[in-house]
């Protein structure tokens, strides 16, 4: 079949800097199964609706697939209904976070077909071939679709054991040149926010080397279910990076997945077998504080790790118990100070205005960021769909598709989750962001 796949445009205020890489990884899958594939990466291009329906145009499809997170329902909504408009007889699958979360309200609102929920490589070879031959829909597990007057919600599939097993992604059906130019993480890879000055980096990619996280902070979206972690072995990854060397001259990979530093053993594994090869690749990773062990870390900075992501969250032992963040304040405290005795530079984040933050909390952040010399701002507390902090405030928000559309780029402002009035909210956000005591 001829299956057209869709990235959606994501945070159009920064650079596209990392692809697609669970699209290209189901492109890659399908491809090695005998169909033909297209990617149309509408984020890396950064069409407008006008040159989008121009491009389409232009294009054959049997299926169309679009992925997207929640914050493109909007997009998502129009774009299924311009391909539909266009080639009226193709399917439209979505999958992806908006998929998994909210396919009801894309099927509400929007003519879109078929939902791929969670994981997706099995479940799209199973759907096309469903389509082929067509077949009942229903004996597929990890799917909705359209049934009469009603949506049909198949069986959760099991998740993929072995990662190992999947291919690589399709990287020449991607415009590489767009996101080997545009450093990971911002300008963080462009000697930046306190990054290492003696360091140079021209062309970086993104990989993800493993999938889930086997911890459940309230406040994070689980695209694979909770306590579903699995990781690609290390030499999997290694001959990844081979590649990439190789065919793009990659000089700094940037490993997004949400703990990269969960399992040690392969953590070890990986560093073990990265000093070995002949060619020189920076890298960084997202990890937890609780991981952040002297030992470890100077493995890593001997195997050329020079970043690592910590979301810290708040200074407060209060906050991060309702976060159910199982990691205090001590061990934030002491991740940050041994990661940069080993010459790496630990990027945090924080989150403003998670339910019940009070003044004083709001006070033991800036304490812990002055403490440490920490000048990163804070991201507003968000319910997203998914999660558990989405069901405990499910109260506050009236309009479900309103809320969802509210969400713009996942930065902004949406919603209070706090007793303070707005105007004190955005005060005191200010503060914490600028390190203003609140004590005077």
């Amino acid at each position: 079949m001829n299956i057209l796949l869709i990235n959606s445009p994501i945070r159009l205020n920064a650079r596209p800097n990392n692809i697609p890489y669970g699209l290209a990884v189901i492109a890659a899958v399908l491809r090695d199964h005998g169909h033909s594939v297209t990617i149309y990466d509408i984020n890396a291009h950064r069409h407008g609706n006008h040159e989008i329906i121009d491009h389409l145009k232009n294009l054959q499809w049997d299926v169309a697939g679009i992925s997207g997170l929640i914050t493109t329902y909007t997009f998502q909504k129009w774009l299924i209904s311009e391909l539909k408009r266009i080639c009226p007889q193709a399917p439209v699958i979505s999958g992806g976070g908006l998929a998994t979360t909210s396919y009801e309200l894309l099927f509400r609102n929007s003519p879109m077909d078929m939902a791929v929920i969670g994981e997706g490589e099995a479940t799209m070879l199973a759907l096309l071939h469903a389509l082929e031959q067509g077949s009942s829909l229903e004996t597929i597990d990890g799917i909705a679709f359209r049934q009469g007057n009603g949506i049909c919600l198949t069986p959760q599939r099991a998740n993929i054991d072995n990662l190992d097993s999947l291919s690589f992604p399709a990287w020449d059906l991607l415009p590489m040149d767009i996101y080997l130019k545009n450093p990971i993480w911002g300008d963080v890879a462009s000697n930046s926010s306190g990054f290492r000055k003696d360091i140079v980096i021209t062309r970086s990619m993104n990989i993800i080397s493993s999938r889930g996280c086997p911890f459940s902070c309230n406040y994070c979206y689980h695209l694979f279910g909770k306590s579903s972690y699995r990781y690609r072995s290390a030499q999997n990854i290694i001959d990844e990076m081979d590649i990439l060397v190789e065919r793009y001259d990659v000089d700094f990979v940037g490993f997004v997945d949400d703990n990269m530093m969960a399992s040690e053993k392969r953590l070890r594994e990986f560093c073990v077998l990265l000093k070995k090869k002949p060619w020189k690749v920076l890298w960084g990773c997202h990890g937890r504080v609780t991981s952040a062990m002297p030992e470890i870390l100077e493995l890593m900075a001997e195997a050329g790790c020079v970043w690592i992501g910590y979301g810290i969250e708040s200074g407060s032992e209060s906050m991060l118990n309702a976060m159910n963040k199982k990691a205090d304040v001590t061990a934030a405290r002491t991740a940050v100070v041994n990661t940069r005795k080993a010459g790496i530079y630990p990027n945090t984040t924080f989150i403003f205005g998670y339910p019940g933050e009070t003044i004083e909390t709001i006070q033991e952040t800036i304490d812990f960021k002055k403490s440490l010399d920490i000048t990163c701002g804070s991201f507003f507390a968000t319910p997203y769909p998914g999660t558990e902090l989405y069901s405990a405030c499910r109260s506050f928000i009236r309009d479900e598709a309103a809320y969802i559309e509210s969400l713009g780029d996942a930065t902004d402002y949406c919603i209070n989750l706090t007793s303070f009035d707005e105007q004190t909210l955005f005060r005191l956000k200010h503060a914490q962001d600028n390190l203003i005591d609140l004590k005077n």
